[in-house]
């Protein structure tokens, strides 16, 4: 997967950035890219409820599915990003980082990163 490797790779170079974390629908992790300290596989199968809790209220307020979460934690952000029907994406984020660049070229590249899966 040396092109999803080079994808991740400059995903996590945006500032702030300490996790990428590729992941099927049932939440089982399927790369990881960050550095010590993380429970991957945990946060991976967490990441699936998230994302079908933010599509069920998108539906019910009659606006569709959800393609992109932002979540503001305490100490950090977590984005979380539909790539397909079978794969998320999601990346954690130190609390003082600016992440609208990295919103802008994951909604760019959403397609690019889905075929590299």
């Amino acid at each position: 997967m040396p092109a999803l490797e080079t994808a991740l790779a400059s995903l996590a170079a945006h500032p702030g950035v300490e996790h990428v974390l590729v992941l099927g629908r049932d939440g089982l992790l399927i790369t990881h890219t960050g550095g010590p300290g993380l429970d991957a596989e945990t946060v991976s199968a967490m990441v699936p409820g998230i994302a079908g809790a933010a599509s069920s209220l998108g539906r019910a307020a009659g606006q569709g599915d959800a393609s992109t979460i932002v979540i503001r934690l305490d100490d950090g952000v977590a984005l979380v990003s539909v790539l397909s029907a079978e794969v998320l994406l999601a990346v954690l984020l130190r609390g003082d980082a600016g992440f609208a660049p990295l919103l802008r070229e994951l909604s760019r590249r959403r397609g690019e990163l889905a075929g590299l899966v």
